[in-house]
């Protein structure tokens, strides 16, 4: 039966097609359930992968993965569903900052990500120590985190295990998969609103369009720095994503400006320890402060739809600097 979602996806250029949300579903489910090899679902992910995934087929994958997440895992109450799957480069993960800050005006996050063998990105779970970020590999703990700091990381593996081998697919090809992209879509713990980055320009309108399809509730996607979940205030952003308006889910697009003009400020040390001085104020960094309020801003922006993008600005640079270190 497998064979066949690869004959779909595979054939001559007139009897090839995209799979269906309930093909791809069906597809990933039957790997996973052990009906079939790896090597079948590597052959279907890279056909897709060359001419990029549809939101259909994204869609039916993210279905397939939440099946797998433990029921436990949605007794939790978070606000924010926040995935961290890239690691950072050429900047520290200022998104550990924001969530820091959000968290500490009340928004309950669940921090989530894969800690990868990257001998060129930071890993994001690195820093969470240094910033008195609960790490947390049961609902339990995860449970106690919010409970006590509004905020917690948990690793890939505490949710979906299954889904660490598929993303390993990308180092043995040489190629992203689509399992990378929906990876950052599981949200495990069903949280309300959802905040992503993707790496390339036209997956943050597949994110939103897959989110669609699966009844998300609020999701917010963008070409983040270094393809994290944080906003490049030095250039402009495309944000896609889905609201509610009235009662019903819609697809959204917004336009932010860039934030910091003619910035040509140089790369800054990557460290949990260069954060830590940042939040405490002992350091200034213009590049930093700008990454954190403009990212906190798109995540107030999503959940109140109708404020504006210069009120969740003025509202995050308001947070920003009277934090209590």
């Amino acid at each position: 039966m497998f064979s066949e979602y690869i004959k779909l996806t595979g054939r001559g250029e007139k009897g090839r097609r995209p799979l269906t949300m309930d093909e791809s579903k069906q597809a990933l489910t039957d790997y996973l359930n052990g009906d079939a090899t790896l090597l079948q679902l590597a052959v279907l992910l890279m056909l897709q992968r060359v001419r990029c995934e549809t939101p259909e087929e994204a869609a039916g994958y993210i279905a397939a993965l939440r099946t797998k997440v433990s029921n436990d895992w949605h007794t939790l109450t978070p606000d924010l569903d926040w995935p961290c799957f890239a690691g950072k480069k050429r900047q520290p993960p200022w998104l550990l900052l924001a969530a820091k800050l959000l968290a500490a005006n009340g928004v309950k996050i669940f921090l989530h990500g894969h800690m990868t063998v990257d001998l060129v990105k930071y890993q994001v779970e690195s820093a969470c120590p240094l910033l008195n970020i609960a790490i947390a590999d049961t609902p339990e703990k995860a449970k106690i985190a919010l409970e006590n700091d509004s905020l917690v990381y948990v690793p890939l593996s505490a949710y979906c295990p299954e889904l660490i081998e598929l993303l390993a697919l990308r180092e043995q090809v040489g190629l992203r998969t689509p399992l990378n992209t929906v990876a950052r879509s599981v949200n495990p713990s069903n949280a309300p609103y959802s905040i992503h980055g993707v790496f390339h320009k036209s997956y943050e309108k597949i994110h939103a369009q897959a989110a669609l399809l699966n009844n998300e509730h609020s999701i917010i996607a963008f070409k983040g720095e270094g393809g994290e979940s944080e906003v490049n205030p030095r250039v402009s952003t495309l944000a896609c994503g889905v609201t509610q308006v009235n009662g019903k889910a819609q697809y959204v697009e917004q336009d932010w400006p860039t934030y910091l003009e003619d910035f040509s400020g140089a790369h800054t040390e990557v460290s949990a320890e260069y954060l830590l001085k940042v939040w405490n104020k002992e350091i200034e960094d213009a590049y930093g402060d700008a990454a954190v309020i403009t990212t906190v801003a798109m995540v107030l922006k999503q959940m109140q739809p109708d404020s504006s993008q210069d009120e969740a600005l003025q509202k995050a640079k308001q947070l920003w600097e009277s934090r209590t270190i």
